[in-house]
């Protein structure tokens, strides 16, 4: 197992963070961001083929002006006796162009309902979809703010210190991992500051905040089996809202958010992760009760597995003896100290359907807000 640690967080802090280096076979993180479209001879849209297919001998990212073929979704609760799982939501990842800048929307909309899926309130609508805002620099690949019904959260960092007005203000809020992937099986970290907003980004005030959250990001990269079968080599990039003193590890932090990004489709796989002794602040309930009814569900395969020491003082490694819920540890390689997190929420988004060719993209200026593409 190789390592790639990335002991980035001193000059992180200052907000002015140099490029990681190079892995022996980079890529590009916009690959692992957009979805992608099978191609022919002429480099036109295949519609019938979809990544991963037999047929499909030549692929690209899908590019801003063109429709996609096909949608992800996520998966039901199996057991229903249905022969078509058409899922709750649907997704997209691709590239939004406006004003000669470039950003990677990842929308998700919902689905009508079905026997399948069960009664909702109402049918689903446009204006209920929910996405996130990314992009990368030199450095590093970032969620700059997403959007619900519920919330306009924003992540502004201390670039913002470059100017107010200019979209770098967002760059580097939630990090991915490093722009030029690492190979497989290396790992990495880094810890970055950024101040969580609510609201319209263009509202923000002009004024750079005065103080910064410190957030630890761990990645790595491996082949991960998805609920549809599907192997993909994945960068599995995992967000914890606070760090240690000396960055090296998630210190306190009770909860974390963990994303899958893969070539084929972007943005893949979504879970939620809580620490022992963590209790869900309404309902009251602990995490091991959340992550036993989440594996009965079974909506989500196994999560990424095996040991991988991310620092000096952190190793994710697997934890035996809990068959009845999805269980990772979290150990410290030097003092033996280690703690038990367990998977509480998760969805997958590798259930690919077909999409009408006559069916419009999502409104972009629904869901983004345009200071996300600024100058």
């Amino acid at each position: 197992m190789r390592r790639g640690i990335h002991l980035v967080w001193g000059v992180a802090l200052l907000g002015c963070l140099a490029p990681p280096l190079r892995a022996a076979e980079p890529t590009s993180i916009a690959d692992y961001m957009v979805m992608d479209v099978c191609v022919d001879a002429a480099d036109r849209i295949v519609p019938s083929m979809v990544p991963g297919d037999a047929g499909c001998e030549r692929r690209r990212n899908i590019r801003a002006d063109e429709l996609p073929p096909y949608e992800l979704r996520n998966f039901l609760n199996p057991g229903r006796g249905c022969t078509d799982d058409g899922g709750t939501v649907r997704k997209l990842n691709r590239p939004v162009e406006r004003e000669g800048q470039t950003r990677i929307i990842s929308s998700t909309q919902g689905v009508p309902p079905s026997p399948c899926s069960g009664s909702r309130d109402g049918a689903a609508r446009p204006e209920d979809g929910t996405a996130s805002i990314q992009w990368h620099d030199e450095g590093y690949g970032f969620i700059m703010g997403s959007y619900s019904p519920v919330a306009l959260s924003i992540y502004q960092t201390p670039f913002c210190r470059d100017g107010s007005s200019s979209s770098r203000r967002f760059f580097r809020g939630w990090v991915i991992a490093p722009a030029q992937v690492p190979a497989t099986g290396e790992t990495g970290f880094g810890v970055f500051l950024s101040r969580l907003a609510t609201g319209s980004a263009s509202q923000l005030p002009t004024a750079c905040p005065t103080r910064f959250r410190r957030a630890l990001t761990t990645w790595l990269v491996t082949p991960m089996r998805y609920k549809s079968g599907r192997e993909m080599t994945s960068i599995v990039s995992s967000h914890f809202a606070q760090a240690s003193r000396d960055g090296l590890s998630p210190g306190r932090t009770m909860q974390m958010e963990q994303t899958y990004w893969t070539r084929e489709f972007g943005l893949s796989r979504w879970e939620k992760w809580a620490r022992e002794g963590w209790v869900h602040p309404r309902s009251g309930r602990s995490a091991a009760d959340l992550a036993r009814e989440l594996r009965q569900r079974g909506r989500c395969s196994p999560p990424a597995g095996g040991t991988f020491d991310i620092s000096l003082r952190t190793r994710f490694t697997d934890a035996p003896g809990h068959d009845d819920a999805y269980v990772r540890s979290i150990v410290d390689p030097g003092t033996g100290q280690s703690s038990l997190w367990y998977m509480t929420l998760c969805e997958d988004y590798t259930n690919i359907h077909p999409r009408p060719a006559d069916q419009p993209l999502p409104d972009a200026s629904a869901i983004a807000d345009r200071a996300y593409w600024a100058q």
